[in-house]
């Protein structure tokens, strides 16, 4: 069923999840029109009409019942009238979606269930995602692949009928894998974040950062997810060339040489914070966040990680604004740490699946 969301007033509706949402459930998912006069109901409700099986209602609930005052003498959550489906909702977020608008749109129309393994990826667009499995995509007819973009993200969603025999949803499954698993961080929808926080727990490592790029946003991504303390020790914002020298025992002479954007400050950056002791792995960022520049370039940033053998530094180039300069070094610095754990895991048990692209399903 195509579904369809009217907002008045106000939205709750987040396009995302519900694309997400409708498509694990083996449905599509219609536009959203928002509307702010109640006599602009109508209007936006027989566009609606035309290309939808069912409408999502959200925002002003009083404004939308008083349209259908002749038809209904009560005021439903969800009902039918004129072979279309209505559903009411305070709040159009992923809970709703998914407990209560599939489960009812499935109810309907006898949908059967659907079997969904999720890939979230990082560091490919969309388009470059659907190129790396077009021809898989043409000769998996009975797997349906959704994309799902998110900001240097991105979920690609398997979906098979929940008759198919598992031995062939598992086949095809490990066929994407051998083709995504570069980029896949997760098989559920967790957040990087989230991934990275799983696996310091799990190898027993504990972690300090120090930010200037960034300003505190790194280490907020961490101490946001509960049971942080199981790993994370310490986190400086060392902005100025003083605290760069005074906290974390950077040269003045070498921040002179070669500038406090420099490959050569993020190493040695994370070498202080090793060197502070209390920690097994530390990450650094530098740059210019913009909207103006100091040192370099305007969105350049650099970002080390490593650990007491070894410290890597990678350096990005971001285009955006300040928050979204800040937001993509957050992103990438968190992924470069799942791609060290993931390294590291996969030295210590020989050759792991995730490694090999060899996960079994």
């Amino acid at each position: 069923m195509k579904v369809g969301f009217l907002s008045i007033g106000r939205s709750s509706v987040d396009l995302r999840e519900a694309k997400i949402a409708l498509f694990d459930g083996g449905h599509t998912c219609g536009p959203l029109l928002s509307v702010d006069e109640p006599s602009e109901i109508d209007w936006a409700l027989s566009q609606l009409r035309t290309i939808c099986d069912a409408i999502v209602i959200d925002g002003d609930h009083d404004a939308f019942y008083a349209t259908f005052k002749d038809r209904l003498s009560t005021h439903p959550e969800n009902f039918e009238l004129d072979g279309k489906l209505y559903s009411v909702t305070s709040e159009c977020d992923a809970a709703y979606l998914a407990e209560k608008l599939v489960p009812m749109l499935n109810s309907k129309n006898k949908r059967s269930r659907y079997q969904v393994i999720v890939f979230k990826t990082f560091g490919k667009t969309e388009a470059e995602l659907r190129a790396m499995l077009k021809d898989h995509i043409k000769t998996r007819s009975k797997i349906r692949i959704g994309f799902f973009p998110s900001f240097s993200e991105c979920e690609v969603h398997a979906r098979g009928p929940a008759t198919m025999p598992q031995a062939e949803f598992n086949a095809t499954l490990n066929d994407i894998n051998q083709i995504l698993y570069k980029c896949t961080y997760s098989f559920d929808r967790i957040s990087i974040a989230e991934r990275v926080a799983q696996m310091l727990r799990e190898q027993g490592l504990k972690l300090k950062v120090a930010e200037s790029f960034t300003g505190g946003a790194l280490a907020q991504a961490f101490t946001s997810i509960p049971g942080a303390s199981e790993y994370f020790t310490e986190g400086l914002v060392t902005y100025s060339v003083e605290s760069k020298t005074n906290r974390l025992g950077l040269s003045p002479n070498e921040l002179a040489k070669h500038g406090v954007v420099s490959n050569n400050t993020a190493y040695g950056m994370s070498v202080g914070l090793l060197e502070s002791g209390d920690c097994d792995i530390a990450i650094s960022t530098t740059g210019n966040a913009g909207p103006t520049a100091v040192f370099g370039a305007v969105g350049l940033c650099f970002i080390s990680i490593g650990d007491r053998n070894e410290v890597h530094t990678m350096r990005y180039t971001f285009g955006g604004d300040r928050d979204e300069n800040i937001a993509r070094a957050v992103k990438n610095a968190l992924f470069l740490l799942y791609s060290y754990l993931d390294s590291r895991e996969a030295r210590e048990t020989a050759r792991s699946a995730r490694e090999t692209g060899e996960r079994q399903f």
